[in-house]
């Protein structure tokens, strides 16, 4: 158990950390986007401050994951994000299903190993 979630947790902080570097240092093309979700992007662009807000939680997030520190935070403050990514390419871009799809079971998986951590939340 201790394997599989080092590796969760190191393939999905690597994955953040890259993703959020690849937009604050405009490392990737525009993806060419129609219709919905063209709309979706724009709408979010619109929105000055929510995709650095969003890219910035992806980057701390990452690196907590990497470096195995603050793990049991980082899991809840990314899971809304996972969600999201899930859902935007759910119903918007089919063609990213796969990688949002290991996005979220990856931070549930996570969830689940540091479990114990949060068990004191849901006690009356």
């Amino acid at each position: 158990m201790k394997t599989a979630t080092f590796f969760i947790r190191t393939i999905i902080g690597l994955l953040l950390v890259l993703v959020s570097l690849a937009y604050f240092f405009n490392l990737m093309p525009d993806l060419s986007s129609s219709g919905d979700f063209k709309a979706f992007q724009l709408g979010l662009i619109s929105a000055v401050y929510l995709m650095p807000m969003v890219k910035t939680v992806e980057l701390l997030c990452g690196i907590s994951f990497i470096t195995g520190k603050y793990v049991t935070l980082s899991n809840i403050m990314v899971l809304p994000v996972s969600i999201n990514i899930l859902f935007i390419n759910f119903f918007l871009n089919p063609n990213g299903i796969p990688l949002a799809i290991f996005v979220f079971s990856g931070n549930l998986f996570l969830i689940y190993s540091y479990w114990k951590n949060y068990k004191s939340l849901f006690k009356a």
